[in-house]
């Protein structure tokens, strides 16, 4: 071996220990910075795993002009995380009630939905209807099994739409002034 062989394996071996030197002082730093990013991406695995996005968003038939039922406006903002339903429902059958948006709860089953309707009154739980929620392409269609009073149609073929539910009112004023002024007459 000569000494312009020897001074170029010196040099490539030279950079390559320069290099390791490099990456174990740049260590501490990126041991600080995967502590510091592991919850947060351990949460969005965690979401990922568990948020059903089939069903999760927000829903309506109200505006839908292919529909010849003329089927009550029904909207929905749902959300399947582990199996267990969340959300809110509205329909023109509860307009003249003074929560036109209730609740929504339920269970994930065999891909389709067994939700209900509810509110609390009086600190109880009070189902106003049960549906059964299945996918169909690209929509869902809402069937309504039980309810006492007819807040909700009896069937409804629901579309995504993000605004479903952005101006619907959470809480009917005019009913409650009315039931107001009634009384001090």
């Amino acid at each position: 071996m000569n000494f312009r062989e020897a001074g170029k394996t010196l040099i490539l071996v030279s950079g390559w220990v320069a290099t390791l030197f490099v990456g174990v002082l740049d260590l501490p730093q990126k041991i600080h910075s995967f502590s510091e990013t592991l919850p947060a991406a351990k949460e969005d695995v965690v979401t990922w795993w568990n948020l059903n996005t089939e069903f999760t968003g927000s829903w309506t038939n109200d505006g839908d002009i292919t529909s010849t039922s003329g089927a009550m406006p029904v909207a929905l903002k749902i959300r399947v995380y582990g199996g267990k339903v969340d959300g809110e429902i509205w329909s023109n059958g509860l307009s003249d009630t003074i929560h036109p948006t209730i609740l929504l709860g339920g269970d994930l089953r065999h891909g389709k939905l067994d939700a209900y309707a509810f509110d609390y009154i009086g600190g109880r739980e009070v189902v106003y209807a049960i549906f059964n929620i299945e996918k169909k392409g690209d929509n869902l269609v809402l069937v309504t099994r039980e309810q006492q009073v007819q807040f909700f149609p009896k069937e409804a073929m629901l579309f995504a739409n993000p605004d479903a539910l952005k101006e619907k009112p959470l809480t009917n004023f005019d009913l409650i002034l009315k039931m107001l002024k009634s009384q001090k007459k």
